[in-house]
């Protein structure tokens, strides 16, 4: 019974090497050879990227740094050669890192570095005289002097409300004199506002209006009910009677003053009329 040798497979040869994949098939297609693997990309060559400088500096040139590179050199030979041995030591071992430092910023004096050195400058004498200055003091704002005429409308109407809500301590024909005064004083101080008025004109109605008024209304009710009706003074009179002569001076005060206020508007219209007339009229003469 023979054993054919060469057969049983893989169990027969444990160290038997797996073969290498065999290549991509190549397909035709009319007569041409095509790959079933796309091809290598072609080689492109490319720039060594470079860190990004700071904005402002620039390294010197080829030319500049070579001369800078001697000059250093020179430098500490000669340090060496007239017996300064900590210069040319100094020199000797910090001139790696101050050729890489040149060749990446710069000279700190040439260039457009001189530009940025000048800005530091600037800034720096800017800082320092800040810190030097004085501290600003504030002036107080000046406060608004109050208008005169809006303080005579609220004095006006605070006697108008005390005397409508005196309880009764204030008779009717009282209280109504105060309302005639408000009726002849509000569109007067009104008018203030909008036109020119006389300088004294204005001056009375808002010292009426402000003062006069007010205190002819409160004098009169500071005093106790029973005392305002029953008092009599020495002209036969008793306050009731007082508050109502100084409420008629007042309503006829008023008066006056609304006549001269309007007045002056009639003189202003009346003048108005005859520039109109001069102007526009046409003579016989015309016709």
């Amino acid at each position: 019974m023979g054993v054919e040798l060469g057969k049983g497979g893989d169990r027969e040869r444990p160290y038997a090497t797996q073969q290498a994949p065999s290549p991509a098939p190549e397909v035709r297609t009319d007569g041409t050879l095509a790959r079933t693997t796309p091809p290598p990309a072609p080689y492109e060559k490319r720039e060594p990227s470079l860190p990004d400088q700071p904005e402002g500096r620039r390294g010197p040139s080829p030319h500049a740094m070579g001369l800078f590179t001697a000059a250093w050199t020179a430098g500490w030979i000669v340090a060496f050669s007239q017996g300064i041995v900590w210069l040319g030591l100094v020199m000797l071992f910090t001139q790696g890192a101050v050729f890489g430092y040149v060749k990446k910023e710069g000279l700190p004096w040439a260039g457009a570095n001189r530009e940025a050195l000048r800005a530091r400058r600037l800034e720096r004498h800017r800082l320092r005289s800040e810190r030097h200055r004085p501290p600003a003091v504030e002036t107080p704002a000046t406060p608004a002097l109050p208008d005169p005429v809006s303080t005579a409308e609220r004095a006006l109407a605070g006697a108008v409300v005390r005397a409508e809500t005196s309880g009764g301590r204030m008779d009717a024909g009282s209280v109504e004199l105060v309302r005639e005064v408000d009726r002849l004083l509000r569109p007067l101080l009104a008018q203030l506002r909008t036109r020119e008025a006389d300088p004294q004109v204005r001056h009375d109605l808002e010292t009426l209006a402000g003062e006069h008024l007010p205190r002819t209304v409160d004098d009169y009710l500071v005093l106790p009910d029973d005392y305002a009706h029953e008092h009599r003074t020495s002209a036969g009179t008793t306050p009731a009677d007082e508050l109502r002569s100084q409420l008629l001076l007042l309503v006829e005060g008023c008066r006056q003053l609304r006549d001269a206020v309007l007045s002056r508007d009639v003189d202003r219209q009346q003048q108005q009329s005859r520039f109109l007339e001069a102007k526009f009229r046409r003579s016989d003469l015309d016709l």
